[in-house]
């Protein structure tokens, strides 16, 4: 196949980095005006993933594919069309594959599998690209990941160049200054040697209050300081481009009650949702939890409660649940944003009322109720670790606005 669209490679110094985040704020950016894509002329695809999950249709119903994670979340998310997954997501490193690999190699085996794994990324790849003005490519984990195979982050992006794929290359890498470059410059050398190199870098996550200090040094290292000392030992003279200094977004790390909903059904199986809300389709008016807080007191605790907060109360409080339920609406009316969610703990011991329960009902805070005491609610909650989801709307709007506004691409990407 001739004529491959442009192709940006997004790697990551460690895991959970933020590539994926990348991923979605650079498909905003592409479709900004500084660009001018349309989401048509995008495509996308993880040729290694790590941890899969099942594909669901429009309807929120399972269908039969699995494809990794990120993949799914960045297609759906985004408005991707993804009626192939198989060619999005065409490997997956499975539990027990390094072991079976390296048994390969033993049985001098491994060359045959690794151009069998190889053929599938190709192959994937130009299905993908057909018919795109610009592909983006998420790596898996940090550079290295796949080595045990020969099929690392490096490998592939050969492979796309021997096709004869333009590919930009970016490492994305956590905000700071020492700690950035130290983490950062084993994979220039490394990708070096490998027959490949990083183009640009994106300095993610990086705290307001230290963006001006974080720029200037790390802009000043790497103008500066890494091509005097280094450039004599890598192919490429010039330091990687610094594409972008991203601020940190706090509300990524927080969830949604949806969100709080689907993980108490998944840990316990036993949640009621009082009211009713469809959360078939994505929406930016889910609220996001910002703190979750048990009420244990008659009154008084109004004073402690502000907007975005989850209220947890025993299932037979209903006077206090009354008292929420009006201090919600009245949030709603003197600061346009109420509470986040009401849980019900204790659901096994009953007492919540009928006339309560119609309330809860008629009014338009989330409410749920669960066997867990309060406690226990709390510390699993505590406990968890939020990811972005496929319905995460308002996310997605707060990392395009970050990356619309922080991130300058090659001019040869432009539509």
């Amino acid at each position: 196949m001739t004529n491959l669209p442009p192709t940006i490679f997004v790697l990551g110094t460690d895991r959970d980095i933020g590539k994926t985040v990348t991923c979605i704020g650079l498909i905003s950016s592409l479709l900004g005006p500084d660009c001018g894509y349309r989401l048509s002329d995008i495509g996308y695809i993880k040729p290694v993933g790590q941890q899969v999950v099942q594909v669901r249709d429009s309807e929120g119903e399972p269908i039969e594919v699995s494809a990794d994670k990120d993949a799914v979340l960045v297609t759906q998310l985004m408005g991707i069309d993804c009626d192939r997954y198989g060619d999005m997501s065409p490997v997956v490193w499975e539990r027990g594959l390094s072991e079976e690999i390296i048994d390969s190699a033993a049985e001098e085996s491994l060359a045959s599998t690794r151009d069998q794994v190889m053929q599938r990324i190709r192959d994937a790849y130009q299905r993908v690209a057909q018919g795109k003005r610009i592909v983006l490519v998420e790596g898996t984990g940090q550079p290295g990941v796949g080595s045990v195979g020969g099929v690392s982050n490096s490998d592939v992006i050969r492979t796309l160049v021997e096709m004869g794929a333009s590919v930009f290359v970016i490492l994305v890498a956590e905000g700071g200054i020492g700690s950035t470059i130290d983490r950062v410059f084993p994979y220039i050398m490394a990708l070096d040697h490998l027959g490949t190199h990083i183009d640009g870098l994106i300095i993610n996550n990086v705290r307001a209050s230290k963006m001006e200090k974080v720029t200037h040094y790390v802009t000043s290292y790497y103008e500066q300081v890494f091509p005097d000392i280094y450039g004599h030992l890598v192919n490429e003279a010039k330091a990687p481009r610094l594409l972008g200094f991203i601020p940190e977004v706090p509300e990524l790390r927080l969830p949604t009650f949806r969100q709080v909903t689907e993980f108490l059904q998944s840990r316990t199986g036993t949640v009621e949702t009082i009211t009713e809300h469809d959360w078939s389709e994505p929406r930016s008016d889910l609220p996001l939890v910002r703190n979750v807080k048990v009420i244990s007191l008659d009154f008084g605790y109004e004073r402690y409660l502000s907007p975005g907060d989850v209220v947890v109360v025993g299932v037979n409080a209903n006077d206090v649940i009354l008292s929420t339920l009006l201090l919600h609406e009245r949030m709603l009316r003197t600061k346009r944003q109420g509470l986040s969610g009401l849980i019900l703990s204790c659901k096994q011991a009953g007492g919540l009322d009928t006339e309560i329960r119609e309330l809860i009902r008629a009014r338009s805070l989330p409410t749920i109720t669960v066997e867990l005491d309060s406690a226990e609610i709390v510390q699993r909650l505590d406990n968890a670790t939020w990811k972005i989801q496929p319905y995460d709307e308002l996310k997605r709007r707060l990392i395009a606005e970050a990356y619309r506004e922080n991130l300058t691409l090659w001019p040869e990407l432009k539509a």
